[in-house]
């Protein structure tokens, strides 16, 4: 909005320098009315000013169109879940595998860098796939878990799974492989409003070592799912599978529509078509300035589309 007046306020010192220069800027007078008060879905409704302004902007009332969210950088009121698809197979360690968010990871993703964050463990929230040593594991789907409660305002996250590998106590392999099908991030304001943050593919992972080993691997480029290999890794091993950033609750502000711009000819009405039911409240910005000042009004109208 700050940059809209600024821009605002050079053209019409541009347009107040090539032509008649007013002294004193008045505020709009304008009301506006309609020809009815209900109408049907792509119904043309008119609008009617009873005074023009050099320039108009026009908010529709709609999704991403609200005057009221035009400065909006956040969303508010939003349920931060996720849920996965995993399956452990052979070996015989237990906890290999957990799931940790961090709110101040700076993105260097090395060993300094993991070090230097906090991380939360959230592996108790959701469901893992269990199997018996050495067996191959049923593909497991956790329920959706929130995680909303560790959210900080302004602060993105980035999730992290922990492979932790122990020295083998036998001299035969015993980490386990893991395996991850699916990994859902999504906002859920409503029952009928979620809105998908990522998936397991859109999260974009990167592998971080953390304790080194000559054995063990993150394999992102599978086309079914990530997952962890051991190799038959008989040592001390520790290794990420690190997410990109996610900044879940960052939105755009709405916008409005110019439908006048100094010097357009004097405006005195306008049409629009809404393409879904529901009501609106509708507005319009007018707007007067020249080279020094710049005076602003603010009109609403409610109309009901069925």
């Amino acid at each position: 909005m700050k940059m809209f007046k600024k821009f605002l306020t050079v053209a019409l010192l541009a347009a107040a320098l090539s032509a008649c220069q007013r002294d004193e800027v008045d505020f709009s007078a304008a009301e506006i009315t309609t020809d009815k008060v209900v109408y049907n879905v792509n119904d043309s409704v008119r609008f009617q000013f009873t005074d023009d302004a050099d320039m108009i902007t026009f908010y529709s009332g709609e999704k991403g169109k609200e005057y009221k969210h035009r400065n909006r950088v956040e969303l508010e009121g939003g349920d931060l879940r996720l849920n996965m698809e995993t399956q452990v197979l052979y070996g015989t360690q237990t906890d290999n595998l957990k799931l940790f968010v961090s709110t101040d990871f700076t993105g260097t993703y090395t060993a300094d860098g993991v070090a230097a964050a906090n991380w939360v463990d959230i592996s108790d929230r959701l469901k893992w796939c269990v199997a018996a040593s050495g067996a191959v594991g049923v593909r497991t789907v956790s329920d959706y878990a929130s995680i909303k409660d560790l959210l900080k305002p302004g602060q993105p996250i980035y999730f992290g799974f922990k492979y932790k590998g122990g020295k083998s106590t036998t001299g035969a392999a015993q980490q386990r492989t893991w395996r991850v099908y699916q990994f859902n991030v999504q906002n859920k304001f409503s029952d009928t409003e979620i809105v998908p943050v990522s998936n397991r593919i859109g999260a974009a992972w990167t592998s971080v070592t953390t304790v080194p080993s000559d054995k063990g691997v993150w394999i992102f480029n599978n086309s079914d799912m990530i997952y962890y290999n051991p190799e038959s890794n008989l040592l001390d091993v520790e290794r990420w599978a690190i997410s990109k950033r996610f900044d879940p609750n960052k939105v755009a502000p709405d916008n409005g529509q110019s439908i006048k711009k100094y010097p357009d000819n004097k405006m005195q009405k306008f049409a629009y078509a809404f393409s879904k039911a529901g009501e609106y409240e509708v507005t319009f910005v007018f707007v007067n300035g020249n080279y020094n000042d710049v005076k602003e009004t603010v009109k609403t109208v409610k109309v009901i589309v069925k």
